[in-house]
């Protein structure tokens, strides 16, 4: 069996059980007296880690200051984003050489990310993995979205805000993903009163990615609750004496103290809530993937802000639940 598939294999099995391998690094060098704090990110959404000196970087017109241009790897041109600037911090000429870039997957969006080390790879629970709070540490909590601890230690690492980065960085495309969903209410969509009158329920921990959701319900005239991670849904349900005011419930996978798959997993598991609709809303959009959570019981699986396909895909609740 290849690495790759031993990998998304490995990948998988973790999913299922409410863990992931998470890709531990630091944005700077550490100098005397003082020791940089820790990042994290899912390896599922690492692709290649590169050596920065082997690469030159193209710089692009009219970039976004956060884009330092773009790299050929095999043919294919990628922009590289300055993690360490959006952080807070500058690197030196001579810094970026001894540095590393993170090439990565997101919905599709690959990119490089710039770091300075790689401090290895750890595996966790999600329930390890808590939402961000405020911190005694020199950390922009405006870009941490959870935090959790390093193995047999004390030291803290930050789970940053991906998707909040993209957009930032990439302004172009921002504007796509939001002028997407301020504009899908100038369709006209016949949803059923089943859809209407009841509310949708979404876990998502990204407040980016929360208020693009939000925006498209609003648009659509479609009542919804958001919610920080899996875990606050789930117990939501449990609140509730039968699920006749929920229409769907749409989920995140990588989410602190409960994933989307223990979401998928209770839910199904639960006489009270089996029967409700689930749909996939993930970043994490490998085939594999897709596989996976829709063996687990998801009905439909979507890729982040794909405007277009979550409404197709609220149509096809409506058909297979409503008709």
């Amino acid at each position: 069996m290849s690495t790759t598939l031993e990998q998304v294999e490995k990948t998988a099995q973790l999913s299922k059980n409410n863990q992931l391998s998470l890709m531990v690094f630091q944005v700077q060098f550490p100098r005397e007296g003082y020791e940089p704090p820790y990042y994290g990110m899912n390896v599922f959404k690492v692709r290649e880690v590169l050596e920065g000196r082997a690469f030159e970087v193209s710089e692009m017109p009219e970039a976004n200051p956060l884009i330092e241009g773009m790299v050929e790897l095999r043919g294919v041109y990628l922009p590289v984003i300055d993690l360490p600037k959006w952080m807070g911090f500058d690197m030196t000429e001579e810094e970026k050489e001894k540095s590393i870039i993170i090439v990565s997957d997101f919905s599709h969006n690959f990119v490089g990310l710039r770091v300075a080390h790689i401090h290895g790879v750890e595996e966790k629970n999600w329930s390890d993995i808590k939402p961000a709070s405020n911190y005694n540490i020199n950390v922009n909590t405006n870009q941490v979205i959870n935090h959790t601890y390093l193995e047999n230690s004390d030291k803290l690492c930050f789970i940053l805000d991906i998707e909040k980065l993209l957009i930032e960085a990439m302004p172009t495309m921002a504007e796509k993903i939001f002028s997407s969903a301020k504009s899908v209410g100038n369709e006209s969509y016949d949803f059923c009163d089943q859809v209407k009158e009841r509310t949708i329920l979404f876990a998502e921990d990204s407040k980016a990615i929360q208020k693009y959701m939000g925006m498209v319900f609003e648009q659509l005239g479609l009542k919804y609750q958001s919610f920080d991670n899996g875990r606050l849904l789930l117990n939501y349900l449990d609140s509730l004496e039968d699920t006749s005011s929920v229409s769907m419930v749409f989920t995140d996978l990588e989410m602190p103290v409960a994933s989307g798959h223990t979401v998928i997993k209770e839910i199904r598991q639960n006489k009270k809530t089996s029967a409700l609709p689930i749909i996939v809303h993930t970043s994490m959009t490998s085939e594999n993937n897709s596989r996976e959570v829709l063996s687990m019981g998801a009905d439909f699986f979507v890729g982040k802000v794909d405007t277009a396909l979550i409404v197709e895909t609220i149509k096809k609740v409506e058909e297979k639940y409503f008709a």
